[in-house]
Parts: C-alpha cells; structure tokens; sequence
C-alpha cells in the first residue's frame, strides 16, 4: 500500500490535466477490469460487470494547483489558482508544471507577507525575456507545488497529493479485490473535484448506481492546536456522517459500521461542516442515490502537504470489500 500512495502522488495532476494519473492507474486496473473508459470531463472509470447490485466505489483524482497566465518582459510568471490555493503560502515554495518546467514562487518586494495575494506572485523559470519564458511556459500550462512524498515513519506518508492520491489507492485495492470475488463494482476517479465537482456530475448521472461510496480524506484533529476534529491518524480510517455535501443515509452508516464490525476494523466517526467532497452530487442525481463515505485521517488536510497512516487505508479497504460484498 504504501509504495502504491508513492507512486500515485508522485503523479503531477491539477484539476483538467489528470492524464499523466491515469495512465498509471489504467496500469493497476487493467488486469481485473472489464472495460475501462475515460469520459469528456475526464473521469477515469473502470467497470466489472458482475453478482449482486451495482456499486460506485469513488475517488477524486486531481489536486488543487495553479495556472501560468502572464510573463512579463524580465520572464517572470505570473499565476493563478486552480481550486483552493492560498497565495501566502507559496512565495518560496518550488512548483513544478506539468510540461516539466520547475519554478521557485516570489513575491514582490513590498509585500507584507500576510497581504500576498495573487496580484503580488510570479514564478522564476530561470528566463530572461518574455519570449524565453512564454516558449517554456505557455499561458495556460497548470502545475503544482512541488513537494515529494516521504517515509515519515514506518507506517506515516508526508507530501504533496497524499492525502487524495491514498484515497486512490484505497478504491484500487478494494476495487481490485472484488472484481477478482465477481462483484458488479465501478472503480471511478473523478476530474476536476477541487473546482466544484465538475466531474462528479456527468460519472453520476452515466453510471447512476445503487450504491456509492465516497472514499477521502477528512482532517485529523490530533495536532497542537488542530481543528476540532474527532479524528486521529493511526486509529482506523473515517465513516462519513456527514460534510457540507451530504447527511449520509442513516442506513448506509449502519451498514457500514457493521462491516467494520464483522472485520475487526476498529473506525472513526467523520463530522466535517465545511467538507467539500463529490458525495452530494452522488447522492443527488437521478431522483437521489444511497450514498456513503469512508475516509482516511490526514493532518493538514487543506494544505499543499499533508500526512497520513498508512494502516487507516489498508483497514478502510477491507471495510469496503465487506461492504460491498454483502451490500443486496
């Protein structure tokens, strides 16, 4: 699981180019899949047709990041953001794009450091005219910072995307399991989630299936002075109660709490007012879905680098495998 997560976050993905991802993930899917398909918005979906009702296990494939929308005749860059990145975190930070150019974030001398926004950033490509740096980086190239994932411990990840990218290899490894057990199951990564849940939309209303399961990240609250959160990293992966897109169905809950039971999964209750997750457009679509979420406790969950434990994903696949193997 954990060389899994590395190779999946090392995948450089902001929302509308996550191509480089799923070449990588079609590799892990290709051999338990039935058909595999990416639609117009550019979720990745694979499907095995099998026993018992029809299951969505999802998961969002792309991170926030930022765009290159202006160079100035010295070369320097200036950006913007795709989905929620926040302008005073970056000067200082190395960012790298997806054509492979790598850039160190400034902001402009007179500054206050807690007044940057993104009038005040650029990026040094390392150009000297505006020419040079539009031909490396043309208006419109995305990236992301740039901060490789790293063993923190045995059982701990820390960097960039972990935190989505564990999801990911969450719902492969569950999907991977009940494709192999015969199971009618869609493994689906969705595009665009941190601008709004483009995708969501359109995997939804095409697959419409009986259930979906929701698999995240949710902030864990065991950090000094971290948010009051009733989570902590290495204690068992999260079951959904609720976030800013969906009250899950208390019958899907009590479903999945048993499924914890009946494997010895030790779980965690998430409650997350302002969580932003593709769980409602789910639950929305076609008249209403049942819909559920199961997530893994990562710190830092909102910033550029997050951490995880590693066992919360492992136990959170044997919660979806059983639960969706008894789901009728």
């Amino acid at each position: 699981m954990k060389e899994l997560i590395m190779e999946l976050a090392a995948c450089v993905a902001p929302a509308g180019r996550e191509d480089v991802l799923h070449a990588v993930l079609t590799q892990h899917l290709a051999n338990c899949a039935d058909d595999i398909q990416t639609d117009v918005l550019g979720n990745l979906i694979a499907r095995k047709h099998g026993q018992g009702q029809h299951v969505a296990l999802v998961a969002h494939a792309d991170e926030a990041g930022v765009m290159a929308m202006h160079a100035d005749d010295e070369g320097f860059v200036r950006l913007t953001a795709i989905g929620d990145v926040r302008p005073a975190c970056l000067p200082g930070q190395t960012v790298q794009f997806c054509n492979g150019v790598m850039a160190v974030i400034g902001a402009e001398a007179r500054s206050k450091t807690t007044e940057v926004g993104w009038a005040q950033l650029f990026a040094d490509i390392g150009a000297c005219s505006q020419a040079e740096a539009l031909a490396r980086l043309p208006i419109g190239t995305a990236g992301v910072v740039w901060a490789p994932v790293q063993p923190l411990s045995e059982h701990r990840l820390g960097g960039r995307a972990v935190a989505q990218r564990t999801a990911c290899a969450v719902v492969i490894e569950a999907f991977r399991a009940l494709a192999n057990a015969g199971r009618q199951v869609s493994a689906v990564f969705t595009a665009q989630q941190t601008v709004g849940a483009r995708g969501a939309r359109t995997a939804a209303y095409n697959l419409q299936p009986e259930l979906t399961l929701v698999v995240g990240a949710a902030p864990a609250g065991d950090t000094p002075e971290g948010p009051r959160m009733a989570l902590r990293l290495g204690a068992g992966p999260a079951l959904k109660v609720m976030d800013g897109t969906l009250l899950t169905p208390a019958r899907v809950l009590r479903h999945l709490a048993d499924c914890a039971e009946r494997c010895a999964v030790p779980v965690q209750y998430e409650v997350w007012p302002g969580g932003q997750t593709d769980a409602g457009v789910f639950q929305w679509t076609t008249g209403g879905r049942w819909v559920g979420g199961v997530s893994c406790p990562a710190r830092m969950v909102s910033g550029s680098v997050s951490v995880v434990d590693v066992r919360d994903a492992a136990a959170a696949v044997r919660v979806l495998t059983e639960a969706v193997g008894s789901y009728a």
